[in-house]
């Protein structure tokens, strides 16, 4: 068993889903390859105290908000997603050279005989 293969059943050999000969393998391979072994080791602690963490429900507000942008985003795709972020951010940069042709252009209609 490569590395790679050995890495790729991390996951599933931590919720005990691989099958028992697969299982097998994995361990025999961390047996005997120090950096996978460490690899595991690391990814098994990081498991462990994320099930001993005690869960937490999002509150209903955050969830109906996260629920409607991933439904704005399956209806308009990413690029509709994008566009409705811009429409609630309007850079400044821009707004206050408007203002200034704006003030010019009124002061010019007003001046003009």
């Amino acid at each position: 068993m490569s590395h790679r293969e050995a890495k790729a059943s991390f996951l599933a050999l931590a919720d005990e889903a691989l099958p028992a000969p697969q299982a097998q393998a994995v361990r025999t391979h961390l047996d005997g390859c120090d950096e996978c072994r460490h690899g595991w080791e690391g990814y098994s602690r990081t498991v462990r105290r994320l099930q001993s963490v005690e869960r937490e429900k999002a509150p209903a507000a955050l969830a109906s908000l996260v629920m409607t942008r991933v439904r704005r985003q399956r209806r308009f795709g990413l690029k509709g997603l994008h566009l409705a972020h811009m429409h609630q951010r309007f850079p400044v940069e821009i707004l206050i050279p408007l203002l200034l042709a704006a003030a010019v252009a009124a002061f010019l209609v007003m001046a003009a005989p």
